[in-house]
């Protein structure tokens, strides 16, 4: 092999330079082909204390806090099926720009209310201002 990853959280990082530094004193010529991708935990979520959020049910929450947004709205033009649709694209969106300005070595805690907020540096912004220039 080439490389060999593992993608495991900051926790277990000693661990792993202890591993590689022991495989390369045993001689092993792949030891230098190991390589430990660090990555932050999103605090609250534990596998091990059962406080688990599934992927699907933050889409399906995200989607329904859309939806229930859009309806406070005085401007939203879309209802129904393209609602639903409109609502799932946002969730999805608001949920990966979360995630992804955090960055990956750091721990971070979840929060809706950050997510879902229709300004600053969020999904929801980022659709908002993509449908603003489309419309130019």
């Amino acid at each position: 092999f080439d490389k060999m990853i593992y993608v495991v959280d900051n926790a277990q990082a000693s661990h792993f330079d202890n591993l590689f530094n022991i495989l390369g004193k045993l001689g092993m010529p792949w030891a230098s082909s190991c390589q430990h991708v660090r990555f932050g935990k999103i605090l609250g979520m534990s596998t091990r204390k059962g406080n688990i959020v599934f992927l699907d049910t933050l889409m399906d929450e995200a989607k329904s806090r859309m939806l229930e947004t859009a309806e406070r709205s005085k401007t939203t033009r879309v209802y129904g099926v393209e609602g639903e649709i409109a609502a799932r694209a946002l969730g999805f969106s608001a949920l990966t720009v979360n995630d992804f300005k955090h960055r990956r070595v750091k721990d971070y805690k979840f929060s809706w209310e950050q997510a879902l907020n229709p300004s600053g540096e969020t999904g929801v912004r980022l659709q908002y201002l993509h449908a603003r220039l489309n419309s130019l």
